[in-house]
């Protein structure tokens, strides 16, 4: 269960928690027409887990968080610039009878575009 930001169904990057031959991973999936994945296994499942996706310019900064203070990155991954892009939650259970994922205080929020923040730094008078 996780984050997802999405251009199409052959260019995606998922993020969030997996459970995968008995042990829960932190996990990023980079799909562009072929899926490379990254992962960081954990010694148990967290109570609570945060992650954050950042936009930056042609990349995606991915974060995880126990606390919603430190953060750390697991993955820089490449998505194509100045197109739009779908983000939304998600859960998926391939084998077994399913789990309970509970989702809250997800936000999407816009940072400023740093394009434009730095041209407007050369050119102030």
């Amino acid at each position: 269960m996780g984050l997802m930001l999405r251009t199409d169904h052959e260019n995606y990057i998922k993020a969030g928690v997996e459970f995968v031959d008995g042990k829960f991973n932190i996990s990023t999936v980079v799909t562009h027409r072929t899926s490379d994945w990254s992962v960081i296994t954990l010694d148990k499942a967290p109570p609570f887990i945060w992650i954050k996706a950042v936009r930056r310019l042609d990349a995606v900064e991915i974060f995880y968080s126990f606390d919603d203070k430190n953060y750390v990155m697991t993955r820089n991954a490449p998505l194509q610039d100045n197109h739009p892009v779908m983000v939304g939650l998600m859960a998926a259970s391939p084998d077994g009878k399913g789990f309970e994922a509970k989702f809250e205080h997800f936000s999407v929020r816009h940072l400023p575009d740093q394009r434009r923040l730095e041209w407007l730094r050369r050119n102030t008078e």
